[in-house]
């Protein structure tokens, strides 16, 4: 238990936690039927991940202050990085495409 509490104090639990994090990214890529859109969908989440995580280890090994916020404000357009990405990829889904139909009302009727 001893050995944990120090990896913890060292930010070692937090490196071996990116590095799982980038493993389980790549893994779930590699065994997708499209690995490439799959990392891509991934990516952005877990950069996010990564800079919150480096942010704890350099919080827990009581390095400046400075990098701690650094790291953060990484994160944080990570994040929105990602979430813009997904709703751009989610509007395109959601927007209304009835000058396709050839009888809308119809189609309305049936489900």
């Amino acid at each position: 238990m001893t050995m944990l509490f120090a990896w913890l104090e060292a930010g070692w639990l937090a490196f071996a936690a990116i590095a799982i994090l980038w493993l389980e990214t790549l893994l779930l890529s590699i065994l997708s039927s499209t690995p490439k859109a799959r990392f891509k969908a991934l990516a952005g989440g877990a950069l996010a991940g990564t800079f919150l995580l480096a942010a704890l280890a350099l919080a827990l090994r009581g390095e400046a202050l400075g990098w701690v916020l650094v790291f953060l404000t990484f994160s944080l357009f990570a994040h929105l990085l990602d979430v813009t990405g997904r709703l751009k990829d989610q509007s395109a889904e959601l927007s209304r495409n009835t000058e396709k139909l050839s009888n809308p009302a119809v189609l309305t009727q049936r489900r």
